[in-house]
């Protein structure tokens, strides 16, 4: 009977939500006065500033994947318009939702000449079809989560894609996975959206010439499927991540596919390293002693993690009195993530174990046999934003009898300055605190790739074994040297400070993460706004014209393949 309900509603739903598009593509809905004025603005300056760019409508296209989020949307069609300008090409803007007329009228105040493919209408019906039935037949053929992982069509691994998607959940809101311990309906439902992507990108390559294409998310199944086919056919992938920030990364071949956008490039990092790194080593403690004291704004792991609100404890006594622990002890971090927040489709080197969930509870076993250490289990700050429906760590520890072993949730009353006084080592996967109390001489030991894993400051086992062996001797481990410390901060100049703290994409105004992550629909108003304002700047405009044209030269040039803001750079002659 509640299967019953679930699916009338369902259907109602789609039935709404399908007349409601029909009305809007007979009546159209009004631009806003915002929106008017910020097209008005838009269509000025691309006419005023890239004149001679006109593009010949018989040439090839720049595919641009729409985007749910409107500042992802806003950041990307900036982005992919200065893409289309450099290489002389048009903009085919592919969306997966329902035609939206007013992104499409406020996508042409951009200067090339745009086409807009929804996939939806009577093409895209068989195709759903078709992927009902492939799902179907493959679904039959996979037993394992095992098997899932190694999962290829085409030549092109897939199981990092549908494993992840499976943790991700159906909705997210309404939470996700920690782990994929068996082979259910979960997956069935992810190969159905799989194949009918699959089965659009095949056409849309064969139909159109597509000649480069921007993506603002290349993991998630809709990112990961155009980014892997189109790489497949030889057409280059630029992935753009941030909004008011920017990275942007070329990849040309499948082999590239899990070179992580925002890991600075080793030819960077050397760079820095033989350039003026006293500087670098300087402004990097300059911002980190402002991040630790919550004085960065543009950084949601860092105000959560460092927030004024929570108790800071500078003597180890008092910690392990407080939690009942042995003081005479050294104490290792765990430093846990958000389970379902994509452990595979990052990196191209396969994790150490089975996913983050996974790699956890072997931790735990390990820590618990290990009682000449004190361990401390750490909550990722963010985690409220991850939901999950099949695992509670707060039930979990309490289960846990152990006088050696310790759990901090995201709303512990623990500000992690703390961790500086206390701990004689980190464990984790890719989390960053790994990174900052490396710049502070304490060993960090990953069970997997990272974005700053690599760079030689960090302890990397290569399997099971290996990782285990390092933590039963975890409290031998010795403290960086002078050399590794460097390197850390280095690196962290450019992770931390140029990237998530930088504020360096002219086109999108600043929103913080609180804002991002829970977009409200009175939020959209006031980005045009502070949009059209950005246009009435004309010292604001020049910095837009000149970022532009940096990045019009970073699209075409062939040697340059990672794109991050080096202007503060070159004007201290740090790179």
């Amino acid at each position: 009977m509640n299967f019953i309900k679930v699916l009338c509603h369902k259907i109602l739903n789609k039935i709404k939500r399908t007349v409601v598009h029909l009305y809007h593509r007979i009546f159209p809905v009004p631009l806003s006065a915002e929106q008017l004025d910020f097209t008005k603005h838009n269509a000025a300056f691309w006419k005023r500033y890239f004149p001679a760019n006109r593009v010949r409508k018989n040439s090839g296209y720049v595919l641009v994947a729409d985007e749910k989020h409107l500042l992802t949307f806003f950041s990307i069609a900036s982005f992919a318009s200065i893409v289309a300008q450099a290489k002389k090409l048009n903009i085919l803007f592919v969306s997966r939702f329902f035609r939206d007329d007013v992104k499409i009228r406020i996508f042409r105040s951009y200067p090339s000449s745009v086409s807009f493919l929804c996939l939806r209408g009577f093409r895209y019906f068989i195709m759903r079809i078709l992927a009902v039935v492939m799902a179907a037949k493959t679904y039959r053929s996979i037993k394992t989560p095992q098997e899932l992982l190694k999962f290829k069509v085409d030549g092109i691994r897939f199981g990092d894609v549908l494993y992840d998607a499976i943790l991700a959940g159906r909705y997210t809101a309404k939470g996700g996975y920690a782990t994929v311990d068996v082979i259910d309906r979960r997956l069935l439902y992810r190969l159905r959206q799989f194949y009918f992507i699959r089965f659009c990108i095949k056409d849309l390559i064969r139909r159109h010439d597509i000649q480069s294409s921007v993506l603002g998310h290349i993991v998630g199944l809709f990112g990961s499927v155009f980014s892997r086919y189109l790489l497949q056919h030889g057409i280059e992938v630029l992935h753009r991540v941030g909004s008011h920030q920017i990275v942007a990364k070329k990849y040309r071949t499948l082999q590239e596919i899990g070179v992580y956008t925002i890991k600075l490039e080793q030819k960077y990092f050397h760079m820095m390293m033989q350039g003026d790194s006293d500087t670098i080593v300087r402004l990097t403690d300059e911002y980190f002693d402002r991040r630790i004291n919550c004085k960065v704004e543009h950084d949601c792991d860092a105000s959560l993690a460092y927030s004024l609100q929570k108790k800071t404890i500078t003597d180890k006594q008092s910690f392990c009195a407080e939690y009942n622990l042995d003081y005479t002890k050294p104490i290792v971090f765990v430093m846990l993530h958000s389970f379902n927040d994509f452990p595979h489709s990052h990196f191209s080197k396969p994790m150490i174990f089975q996913d983050y969930y996974h790699w956890f509870l072997r931790t735990f076993e390990i820590a618990r046999t290990v009682e000449s250490v004190n361990w401390v289990f750490k909550e990722h700050p963010t985690a409220r934003y991850y939901p999950l429906k099949d695992v509670n760590l707060n039930t979990m520890f309490e289960q846990v009898n152990s006088h050696h072993i310790c759990f901090l949730n995201g709303e512990a009353n623990f500000n992690s300055r703390s961790i500086q006084y206390l701990a004689k080592a980190i464990i984790t996967c890719i989390g960053t605190a790994g990174l900052e109390h490396a710049m502070l001489g304490i060993p960090c030991v990953l069970a997997g790739e990272s974005p700053y894993s690599g760079f030689g400051f960090t302890i990397e086992p290569q399997d099971a074994q290996a990782y285990e062996a390092h933590l039963r001797n975890i409290d031998q481990l010795p403290a960086l040297n002078r050399d590794q410390i460097k390197a850390a901060k280095v690196f962290a100049y450019f992770y931390l400070y140029l990237y998530h703290d930088g504020v360096n994409y002219s086109f999108c105004p600043y929103f913080d993460f609180s804002k991002i992550k829970d977009w409200k629909s009175e939020y959209n108003d006031q980005l045009w706004k502070s949009a059209t304002e950005q246009f009435r700047n004309e010292q604001h405009v020049q910095k837009m014209v000149s970022l532009a044209q940096e990045i019009s030269r970073f699209v075409l040039d062939d040697s340059w393949t990672q794109y991050f803001d080096m202007r503060q750079l070159k004007a201290r002659s740090l790179l």
